[in-house]
């Protein structure tokens, strides 16, 4: 028997969420368990379908993003099981930023190739964090002990945490935190584990 991955789209436009329905219900492991156009109608829809995984687009009304952002956490504190995946339009690292830091477990622009979409979802419930890549993006090579920080990072140790797990000093941490950083082009820590996922390093 088949365990399903439980999916519920969250987005103001009927043919958009019609649409996602009739592509993920093409896959065999994924169903699709409810939908929604408003905050208030996913909240709802979330505690009575109980998905695996909640597509869900920032903009939900006039408001902008805002009002997405603040489902997505709401979506989390209470129900820390599911996995919300943002579906959205808005090309923003800070929007990226701001989703990860309120518990979302995927960020994809809508014009994501089904396969990538699909293999987002599948992440997502593995328990994996993914964010699409756009294509064409160059990926630096870490070494293997930098790989090992940016997963501390991931899990958001501290430096003097990290050391102790890595068997390192302070000082070295710091060193490869900043080469990494270096690499990644990015300049501060928050952005080390952002962009590592969405170039794949992850």
């Amino acid at each position: 028997m088949v365990d399903h991955i439980r999916v519920v789209i969250v987005d103001d436009h009927t043919i958009v969420r019609e649409g996602l329905r009739s592509i993920l219900e093409l896959e065999p492991d994924i169903a699709v368990v409810g939908h929604a156009a408003s905050a208030a109608e996913a909240l709802t829809t979330v505690a009575a379908t109980r998905p695996d995984v909640v597509l869900l687009d920032l903009k939900l009304n006039a408001d902008g993003p805002v009002t997405g952002l603040t489902l997505c956490g709401d979506l989390v504190e209470r129900h820390p099981a599911t996995g919300v995946v943002v579906l959205t339009t808005f090309h923003d690292q800070t929007l990226v930023m701001e989703a990860l830091r309120r518990g979302a477990k995927g960020y994809v622009l809508k014009d994501v190739d089904v396969v990538d979409l699909l293999k987002i979802i599948r992440g997502v419930r593995a328990g994996s964090l993914m964010v699409h890549a756009a294509p064409g993006e160059e990926r630096p090579r870490l070494t293997r002990r930098e790989l090992e920080i940016v997963r501390l990072l991931a899990r958001g140790l501290t430096n003097r945490e990290i050391g102790k797990a890595a068997l390192i000093s302070d000082s070295t941490v710091k060193f490869h935190v900043r080469g990494i950083m270096r690499k990644l082009a990015v300049h501060h820590r928050a952005e080390v584990v952002y962009t590592a996922t969405k170039l794949g390093i992850l």
